[in-house]
């Protein structure tokens, strides 16, 4: 009656599992050996979190120091939670981020590949096929309960305390139904699902292997959960199984977060008889919160979204770089060796990847980040903050500062070039593209006279000499002294306000000075920049030109005289 059973739940599926068997044959490498291949599977109901780039680009290393294939495939049976356009963001991530596909989607309605179809969604024939072989030899049956009726088993074990949680073993009603009683319901017009007819038990345990974790003594599954759903759509647990067996999946490499559901994917394999892969589960990235560590969170933080590091314009290379950080210890090394050598070259090893959670440290990713920017040559900056400054980028928390740029460049072509030099040259200050706005705004913001500044505590104590400095600063500038001129100028301020022309003078004898050069410098840098650490002064003036540098040092004396 089984078969009977089969072919009344799925009368149109004529295709056997043997069928897709011979139609997805094994994978063979050129020295006729089983070959590689290893797989990323999103599911599109949400941005791509930068652990997702940590798995992907770890599986896309893996495949290519093993000879393998990369597929991304979209797990996008939950139709309700699906977002639209979330594939396309996953495609266009993995291409900033220089992570290759071999097969898999490669847009929201397109792949390539001959293991496809990539979206599960299109290969509800294949799992109804699969399921149908279950249920022809008795390892799935249909379940009637409806969630009123699960709810009442729940409270009831509850009650009970009984060893046996869940939709299992005796408990499992519907599993006990006879053929007979389970066709009339069927064509009485009972809704249902049909689940796996589970063969452990609750008090069996068994070694699983973890390709990083060893071995890991666990409890087997005993839930007969659910592998097609009342809309006719597989499970993930159930999809997934049949999925990495027709690809030929040969690694399961995901987020530990999936270590608890190896029992039920080691027994969908198994009752199957599929050939199981290799399970490696990699250890998620942390954030310290106060004295504790927590999962980077798509909820609470914003660094957990991977477009966060597109939008504030980290160098990509950076985050690939930080990534293999995390991924093997011994990156750094190599890297300090290899410095203009592609991530791709690094000789990975999955197996010295750290099982512990690595916390995302911020302070680290800039300094690599400031490395990249700071080797890069004009052209090469020129061309990524070019790109930075896309105006599809404009939903996040940069937009206004992306605008002034904008807007500052259409007037200003040719003078972005000329401005690099004076912060890149000898400088490790960027580490984003959104640093350069932020760092330099008195190079580039266009109304930057009308800025009010908020003076320095010496400053506001020394306003009377802080004017007649500036004051005389102006009657003496000459726009066409070079540097050496320039600083003579100030020098001879100095003096002739009683600071020491050189600042050893002031420290020897510092009851003798007012101050010294250093200070008479600072007087006009700030009066420039509003800032007191900054790149080569003269440069800054030179680069502004001499209208703009007036207009800002009279600002400042007039802000002087109000207070």
């Amino acid at each position: 009656m089984s078969r009977d059973l089969a072919e009344v739940i799925f009368p149109e599926i004529t295709k056997t599992v043997a069928d897709y068997e011979e139609e997805y044959p094994r994978r063979i490498d050129v020295q006729g050996k089983p070959q590689c291949c290893v797989r990323f599977a999103p599911s599109p109901t949400g941005f791509l979190h930068i652990g997702a780039i940590y798995t992907a680009l770890i599986n896309r290393l893996f495949a290519d120091q093993n000879n393998g294939v990369f597929i991304l495939r979209i797990e996008d049976t939950d139709q309700k939670r699906s977002i639209t356009g979330t594939v396309e963001e996953i495609v266009s991530a993995f291409d900033l981020f220089n992570i290759k596909i071999d097969e898999g989607a490669i847009s929201s309605d397109s792949c390539m590949g001959e293991y496809g179809p990539y979206f599960q969604s299109k290969r509800k024939h294949i799992y109804e096929a699969f399921a149908k072989e279950l249920l022809r030899r008795g390892d799935a049956y249909p379940c009637f309960c409806s969630s009123e009726d699960l709810e009442q088993l729940r409270q009831r074990q509850m009650n009970e305390k009984s060893p046996v949680i869940g939709y299992a073993e005796a408990d499992a009603a519907c599993r006990h139904l006879t053929s007979e009683e389970q066709l009339a319901r069927i064509e009485r017009g009972d809704e249902y699902i049909i689940r796996l007819r589970s063969r452990g038990s609750h008090d069996q345990t068994r070694v699983f292997t973890d390709g990083l974790r060893g071995e890991l003594e666990m409890p087997v599954n005993n839930q007969d959960i659910v592998i097609i759903k009342a809309d006719g759509l597989p499970t993930y647990h159930f999809a997934h199984s049949v999925d990495d067996h027709l690809m030929r999946t040969s690694h399961v490499i995901r987020a530990d977060e999936w270590v608890s559901s190896l029992p039920i994917h080691v027994e969908l394999f198994e009752i199957q008889g599929f050939e199981l892969p290799e399970f490696i589960h990699l250890s998620p990235i942390m954030k310290q919160e106060g004295n504790s560590r927590r999962k980077l969170s798509k909820r609470l933080d914003p660094e957990a979204r991977a477009s966060y590091y597109i939008e504030v314009g980290y160098p990509l290379p950076a985050v690939k770089d930080y990534l293999m950080n995390i991924a093997n210890s011994n990156f750094e090394d190599w890297r300090r060796d290899n410095q203009d050598v592609p991530v791709e070259s690094f000789p990975f090893d999955i197996y010295k990847t750290s099982i512990s959670g690595a916390l995302f440290d911020f302070y680290k990713l800039e300094n690599i980040a400031k490395k990249i920017v700071g080797n890069m040559t004009e052209d090469e900056i020129i061309t990524a903050y070019s790109e930075w400054l896309q105006t599809d980028l404009d939903t996040d928390e940069n937009r206004n500062s992306r605008e002034s740029m904008r807007q500052w460049l259409a007037e200003h072509t040719k003078d972005f070039g000329r401005s690099i030099s004076i912060w890149h040259e000898g400088r490790l200050d960027v580490a984003k593209w959104s640093d350069v706005y932020e760092n330099y705004p008195y190079l580039y913001d266009r109304s930057f006279s009308e800025r009010m500044p908020v003076f320095p505590e010496d400053f506001i104590e020394q306003k009377t000499d802080v004017i007649a400095i500036l004051e005389t600063y102006l009657e003496s500038y000459d726009h066409s002294d070079d540097n050496s001129a320039w600083f003579g100028k100030v020098r001879e301020i100095a003096t002739k306000f009683n600071y020491a022309a050189k600042p050893k003078d002031y420290k020897k004898n510092p009851d003798l000075y007012k101050g010294s050069i250093v200070h008479v410098s600072s007087y006009v840098r700030f009066a420039v920049t509003h800032a007191l650490n900054t790149p080569d002064l003269h440069s800054m003036i030179q680069f502004m030109g001499e209208e703009e540098m007036r207009q800002r040092v009279e600002a400042t004396i007039s802000a002087l005289r109000d207070l």
